[in-house]
């Protein structure tokens, strides 16, 4: 061990110690901190009153605050951590054990005269210490953190804030090995919260940076040069095989310094000899470490007589220094070791001069914990054993750390259920036990529908308790008969063991519909939720537990896509349309790549005068291999598989550009072009338009925005600003398919709208006198008394086209007026049109 260190002048705080102060004041906004923090590129702010520092707010503090408090909040002195005052000539040794001893990570210097001279911090000791020394020896693989935090890139920046605050982890990894492992770290959180960030934001779509990563077998002083060197606070670590196993930090480093104080003591207590030689400077540094230990400290004469103990000592014991001097440590005998532990105890002890191990005490309260003791014999200039020195730290919160992580690994800490480890396991077991019992079994998939409107309304607290509440229901009614799980999210899995026939399976699930469809209550607010329900049966699904869960979760989907709130089972068809979906996703972007979409267009006219006015631009797709699809197959495959908004844009530009031309040809024709909810949720519809428009100089009272009564239902709030920003710019805008979806006068009411689409399943065989046309003509009178203009979709005979004027409809399109066809076919059609001509 190198020595040399020892020998230099001690640093004093006031050489390291940083005067320029990043403050703010008690009661400022939480945003303000986040700003300084983001402009200064600190961890931390110092948030004072009248002056005067009232403590620090740390990063995780602030996410903590970002967490748990709906908009802007006030930074209150709860949320801060101290800071303690330090005299500027106090040495950096005794200044890192001040601030492990107070459990703080600031200190504020000041002279001798009073005077505040700035701030220092752990890293700024990390930062100075010696080159020889010790610690800087030691390997990375030391202080790896191996238990890291891994998330989806599809996972949201709201749930990756709630996992990291969870564990009080300073940085998870996003991604995965093969593409390359991202980090996020708080400072990137504190970067994203500043700037405003859609907590709903999957972590993909944010500018995270790439991890680096170093071999595990560095030095840590060499670590510390490459964090200073490029300036971030964490690095991957990798093992032999390249591969990324944990991550370092400095706050990893900090804490093996404090290791490092301590294994000093004991260094010192081992050698009498060196004890003998230390100077004054030295004897007070050990008794100030030794007083500034978590650890309990006691010495004995060579009779076991306690002539010393710490103040660690009484705080774990319950003993006050003076109840215990002069007694023996045999007072805190908990009566769970028998008199051959203790005489192997100290015969170790006589023979090695030290020992180790897991003792049980009793406190003074009478109540028993484990603690880890080490005992070392003390000798004089003689060989003699003078003195002994134990050194104990109580393990009670380190089994109750195990216990949890225990329970945690294996159970939902929401909801207490199997979570998915546990889950996984228990249906290996169950499915194996039904194969060689020739049993029936059963696998529930369930699904809380709309769950995210619970969030939304009552904050993740209740829809934690409504998870709860779920949870209690689905145990009291499976009772003994098998295994719930909550595997993620608000998606729960029941193994139902031992069925004997289906009857049995649907008695089983009419009671669990009976017991979910009751209302709930969150807190004073009654609650009723659906839920959807895909059931998979074994062995007659699938061969395997994981091809089980497979069948389960595809018949979930399909009892979503049947309207939800409904059960349905699985079947070898679901499992084809499942794999036909997969087929198609993987085929949508080779389609845009390879150009096999085309656009169609279809006329509309004047109902009155039969004049032409626009056209409704349709995406069409000629697969290579399936042939044609139809838009009602590959649009939703599309917006599941998150390749909407290129389909949607490369529709939208197509279309834009080729009225641009009919328009330079003296062809003038509105253009209404279809767009999904999901291209309305991300927000960048009105600039991705405008933007179109001003680069083909199309006048934007030329182009209509179709969209569904669904953007309304799912993003009503985002839907609405878009629309209004459109309008202003003279955009207009239409309800496609109306009265076929959650039509509500409400939204038509107050949402920025210029027109409705009445779907062509009302205007089929409409007669004025049946109760269809006086439907139709309800909703016309309706639309006009809100100065909305009605297109009548699917007008396929001259009959249906005569009853529309009738009843006063405006605009109409369908087949009886013309069949939607390619540009060119349309310059020409329209060229050649005259008002009262039908191409039938």
């Amino acid at each position: 061990m190198n020595d040399n260190s020892r020998h230099t002048t001690p640093l004093k705080v006031a050489s390291i110690c940083q005067p320029d102060i990043i403050s703010i004041e008690l009661g400022e906004s939480l945003a303000r901190a986040l700003e300084l923090m983001v402009a200064y590129h600190v961890g931390s702010v110092v948030v004072e009153e009248l002056g005067l520092a009232q403590g620090v707010l740390t990063r995780r503090q602030a996410i903590g605050m970002a967490l748990s408090d709906q908009g802007d909040v006030a930074i209150t002195r709860e949320a801060l951590q101290p800071i303690p005052k330090v005299n500027a000539d106090l040495e950096l040794g005794e200044l890192g054990l001040e601030l492990i001893s107070k459990n703080v990570n600031h200190a504020m210097v000041y002279s001798a005269a009073g005077e505040r001279l700035g701030i220092v911090s752990q890293s700024d000791i990390v930062n100075h210490q010696g080159l020889e020394h010790d610690l800087f020896l030691k390997p990375l693989q030391e202080v790896t953190h191996y238990e890291v935090l891994r998330l989806s890139k599809h996972c949201s920046f709201r749930k990756a804030m709630e996992r990291m605050h969870g564990v009080n982890y300073s940085a998870v990894l996003v991604g995965e090995e093969e593409s390359g492992w991202q980090i996020m770290t708080e400072t990137d959180v504190v970067r994203f919260l500043r700037a405003g960030v859609d907590p709903d934001s999957a972590l993909e779509d944010l500018e995270l940076p790439r991890l680096i990563c170093v071999d595990s077998d560095m030095s840590l002083f060499n670590v510390r040069s490459y964090f200073k060197r490029h300036e971030f606070r964490h690095i991957g670590v990798r093992d032999a095989s390249g591969k990324v196993v944990g991550l370092a930090s400095y706050a990893d480093i900090l804490r093996s310094v404090e290791m490092d104080y301590v294994y000093r003591l004991r260094e010192l207590l081992n050698d009498h000899s060196r004890a003998l030689k230390q100077s004054q400077h030295d004897l007070r540094l050990i008794e100030k470490v030794i007083n500034a230990s978590r650890e309990g400290v006691v010495i004995t004469d060579a009779d076991g007589c306690i002539q010393s103990v710490n103040p660690a000592f009484t705080l774990i014991t319950g003993y006050e220094a003076w109840e215990a001097l002069g007694n023996n440590p045999s007072m805190l005998s908990s009566g769970r070791h028998d008199k051959q532990f203790y005489s192997e105890l100290w015969q170790t002890l006589v023979e090695d001069g030290s020992w180790q191990g897991e003792i049980w005490n009793r406190r003074k309260d009478g109540s028993v914990y484990p603690e880890w003791l080490s005992i070392t014999a003390i000798e004089n200039d003689q060989g003699l054993v003078c003195q002994y020195a134990a050194i104990f730290h109580d393990l009670t919160e380190l089994k109750r750390s195990q216990a949890r992580m225990q329970q945690l690994s294996w159970f939902d800490a929401v909801t207490g259920l199997a979570n998915r480890r546990l889950f996984e396991d228990r249906l290996q077991l169950a499915y194996n036990y039904s194969r060689e019992q020739g049993q029936m079994m059963a696998l529930l998939a369930l699904d809380i529908d709309l769950f995210k409107q619970i969030n939304d309304r009552f904050g993740h607290k209740g829809g934690d308790l409504l998870l709860q509440q779920v949870a209690e229901r689905i145990g009291a009614t499976l009772g003994d008969r098998g295994t719930a799980a909550r595997p993620a999210g608000d998606e729960f899995n029941i193994i139902l063991t031992e069925v004997a026939d289906t009857s049995e399976l649907t008695a089983f699930l009419d009671e669990l519909t009976r017991v979910l469809s009751m209302p709930f209550w969150l807190e004073r607010d009654e609650v009723r939720v659906m839920v959807s329900i895909g059931v998979a049966v074994a062995p007659g699904d699938a061969g395997s537990g994981e091809a089980l869960i497979r069948c389960a979760e595809i018949a979930l989907q399909h009892s979503k896509e049947q309207g939800r709130n409904s059960i349905c089972f699985f079947s070898p068809a679901q499992h084809e349309a499942t794999l036909s979906r997969y087929r198609i996703a993987g085929l949508l972007q080779q389609a845009l790549d390879n150009d096999e979409f085309h656009m169609v267009y279809q006329p509309q006219i004047e109902v009155d005068s039969g004049k032409l006015i626009g056209v409704e631009a349709l995406i069409r797709w000629y697969s290579p291999q399936l042939g044609q699809v139809s838009p009602e197959v590959f649009i939703p495959v599309a917006e599941d598989a998150g390749l909407i908004e290129a389909v949607g844009y490369w529709a939208l530009e197509q279309s834009i550009a080729e009225t641009m031309k009919w328009l330079e040809k003296g062809l003038e024709l509105k253009i209404s072009v279809n767009f999904s909810a999901r291209q309305f949720q991300r927000g960048e519809v009105a600039s991705r338009l405008l933007a179109l428009l001003n680069k083909y100089q199309l006048p934007a009272e030329l182009f209509v925005v179709e969209l569904t009564e669904t953007c309304f239902v799912h993003s009503a709030e985002a839907t609405e600003c878009e629309l209004v920003r459109l309008r202003e710019h003279g955009v207009r805008i239409a309800i496609d398919d109306f009265g076929t979806g959650f039509s509500s006068l409400s939204y038509i009411r107050n949402m920025s709208l210029d027109m409705i689409k009445i779907d062509r399943s009302f205007i089929s065989q409409i007669n004025a006198e049946n109760s269809g046309g006086r439907l139709v003509q309800a909703m016309i009178d309706m639309s006009h008394a809100m100065e909305l203009e009605v297109v009548a979709e699917g007008v396929e005979s001259a009959q249906d086209l005569a009853v529309l004027k009738q009843l006063g409809c405006d605009m109409a399109q369908g087949y009886h007026i013309a069949r939607p066809m390619t540009a060119s076919d349309l310059e020409g059609w329209a060229m050649s049109y005259e008002p009262g001509q039908a191409s039938g």
